[in-house]
């Protein structure tokens, strides 16, 4: 599968073309017309001055004739007083033998008129003659050429009025035309709008019809497709929920049930560890029974949905954990954290049951018991320990109170707040000074620091033999250790400084892929630089003041966060897109939320969750993907499979059409050192 086209040549809209044409065709016929209208009138001015030359050599001739004989000094009195009039250039008089009796000329020059002018439109007027009698014999010849100096004023006179006259015209014309334009392109740029906004997945009507009958027709096709579109999403969504509502939720709390944490569960042990450590938390509701008996089973269901609703503000806050009901006194929580954000999640429940605890509930709000999971524990084994634990926690005194505030459930922090804080620094500080400054860097470069304490590494997404893109991750280093990932940014939220450290890792990430401008990069953001503006302006001018060294870029966003607030979410995708970058939403239904919120989002990808592709040996699996797949093909969003791990799933994924392919199965990560740019850059471990 390819990525889609985009022309890197200018170009301009129809109403620009049409503007550019007819300020031409305007001064063509501008200038056309001027010339034309000069060129007649230059030839009328020719024809009228050899006709006054002709008449005045006639005249004047037969005027000098009875003198030409006698006394000559009459004949040149009567030239002189006609030629000092000042309307000829020459008169002369020559004898019978082509001697020159008498001569008289003047200047040619026209002060009124440009010099330009007259050489660009130069009169000519010929010399025109008369023969002179004495008597009954020829005498001489009398030779006259008209003056053209009146005539360029004329003419000179004309060509300016013609000149502002059809300028005047041609100005009229183009704004009758422009306006003319502007109605005739409205629905044709609303045709655009419509367009554009179809493949920003934004399904919108026009409301009216054009007066054209061409574009009539075009409006009316475009209105079918896009409710014809809008139609199929809606279908497929409602399919969808139908589907999910049944199989992965719990009808009172709108939660996921069991099923969805087996399924979680299994792609959770099996993928990457990312140096921090599966954990899986068990709630049960001790008073419920209770509650049930004596107050009734309505009571005993608004006690669940208050509980689901403590437990689901906590989990949104911890990026990458779920919240399941089990049963009707049971929920679980699954997350991947660090050793620190286990401690401090926990801390958090109990202190949350133990503000929500009262004398409604007898045996106590909530019990608690939060495990760290074996390499390859299966879900039954885990849950027989949480029951265990919980058993255990039974029999303490006040069961919703945890036994040691600094050391919750038995779980140890090894590093302080303050340690924290110095770590932070660490990984910040190359970014610090720059956003304390108010200023907005944007060059690249490596430092020591970040060389020393972050580590690049890549795995490939396939589509068939072709690559589609490489996704970097970033690995934390400190004190001579590795840093689970979770607890650097778990921490970096609480202490404030998470668009630093999203600042760090971005020029981290692009300067060690400055020059890689074939390739195609994704990088991962969190939710704090996907909802901050400030943070997308600065990435839009990374990009625009680096673009030349760069690769292409995609974006990697998760779904929770992008539920979380969809209206900025939608202006970090529109700024990121228009910088030339393309988007994805990875953990596509994890969520176990409906896909409607994808209509409007200008989404190139999205990766399907792990917990999918892991129980794709499942009939009701494959029929969920494949109708998530139909949903997004159906508004030109390609669809990527994450933590591919064997053959099989190859094998479903491909049946299922997918568009890309991502996992162990086909590539592991690789670190960034053993990348070459030489080589084909990856090569499928499977077909």
């Amino acid at each position: 599968m390819t990525s889609t086209d985009h022309s890197s040549g200018p170009s301009l809209s129809l109403s620009s073309q049409l503007s550019i044409l007819l300020l031409v065709l305007a001064a063509l016929t501008f200038v056309s017309s001027v010339l034309v209208s000069t060129s007649n009138m230059r030839s009328y001015l020719d024809a009228q001055l050899a006709q006054s030359a002709q008449d005045t050599a006639n005249s004047l001739g037969l005027s000098i004739s009875p003198y030409v004989g006698a006394d000559l000094t009459v004949a040149e009195t009567m030239i002189a007083a006609i030629f000092d009039s000042g309307a000829y250039l020459s008169m002369n008089y020559t004898d019978t033998s082509q001697q020159v009796v008498f001569d008289r000329s003047n200047n040619k020059q026209t002060d009124a008129v440009p010099d330009w002018f007259i050489s660009m439109f130069a009169l000519e007027p010929p010399v025109m003659q008369s023969e002179i009698n004495d008597g009954w014999k020829i005498a001489g010849t009398l030779r006259v050429q008209a003056h053209p100096g009146h005539a360029y004023t004329s003419l000179w006179n004309h060509t300016k009025a013609v000149f502002w006259n059809s300028l005047l015209l041609c100005l009229l014309a183009l704004v009758a035309v422009h306006l003319l334009l502007m109605v005739v392109l409205k629905p044709l740029k609303d045709i655009e709008k419509q367009a554009r906004l179809l493949a920003e997945k934004r399904f919108e009507l026009l409301d009216y019809m054009p007066l054209t009958t061409e574009l009539r027709t075009v409006v009316q096709a475009l209105n079918h497709m896009v409710s014809h579109v809008r139609r199929n999403f809606s279908e497929l969504n409602d399919r969808a929920e139908q589907l999910n509502q049944q199989v992965y939720l719990d009808a009172l709390t709108a939660l996921p049930n069991r099923r969805a944490l087996v399924q979680s569960f299994s792609a959770l042990q099996q993928s990457p560890a990312d140096a921090g450590h599966n954990y899986l938390a068990l709630v049960s509701l001790s008073s419920l029974k209770h509650i049930n008996d004596q107050q009734g089973y309505a009571s005993g269901d608004q006690y669940v949905q208050k509980a689901a609703e403590l437990l689901a503000s906590q989990v949104r806050q911890r990026e990458g954990a779920q919240l399941f009901r089990l049963s009707g006194s049971e929920f679980a929580v699954l997350a991947r954290f660090g050793e620190n954000s286990a401690a401090e999640f926990a801390l958090t429940l109990q202190q949350t049951f133990a503000i929500a605890d009262g004398s409604a509930y007898p045996q106590g709000f909530a019990t608690l018991s939060l495990l760290q999971l074996m390499p390859d524990e299966e879900l039954s084994h885990a849950m027989a320990r949480a029951d265990g634990a919980l058993a255990q926690q039974a029999n303490l005194p006040s069961p919703a109170t945890p036994q040691s505030a600094a050391d919750p459930l038995g779980l140890i922090n090894p590093l302080s707040r303050s340690h924290w804080q110095d770590i932070l620094h660490t990984f910040t500080r190359s970014v610090v000074s720059d956003t304390a400054a108010g200023n907005s860097d944007t060059r690249l470069g490596l430092t020591a620091d970040m060389q020393a304490m972050f580590a690049l590494e890549l795995q490939p997404v396939f589509a068939g033999q072709q690559l589609v893109y490489t996704e970097t991750f970033v690995r934390f280093r400190a004190d001579q250790q590795q840093l689970p990932s979770a607890d650097v940014f778990a921490m970096a939220e609480r202490l404030g400084v998470s668009l630093l450290l999203d600042k760090a890792l971005v020029t981290y990430i692009l300067s060690q892929l400055r020059g890689l401008t074939s390739q195609k990069f994704a990088i991962n953001l969190s939710k704090s630089a996907l909802h901050d503006e400030q943070f997308v302006r600065w990435l839009v001018r990374l990009i625009e003041n680096n673009r030349a060294e760069l690769p292409q870029l995609v974006f990697e966003v998760n779904e929770q966060a992008t539920l979380g607030a969809i209206s900025s979410a939608q202006y970090f995708f529109d700024s990121i897109k228009q910088a030339g970058a393309a988007i994805t939403i990875e953990r596509f239904g994890a969520s176990f939320s409906s896909f409607r919120y994808l209509q409007g989002l200008n989404v190139d990808f999205i990766k399907i969750d792990g917990s999918y592709i892991r129980a794709l040996h499942e009939a009701d699996t494959r029929f969920f993907v494949d109708t998530m797949t139909h949903i997004c093909h159906g508004i030109g969003i390609r669809v990527i499979a994450a933590q591919v791990e064997n053959a099989m799933q190859v094998e479903h994924c491909q049946a299922l059409h997918l568009d890309g392919l991502q996992g162990n199965a086909l590539h592991p990560a690789i670190k960034f050192s053993e990348f070459q740019q030489k080589v084909a850059a990856f090569s499928p471990l499977v077909g």
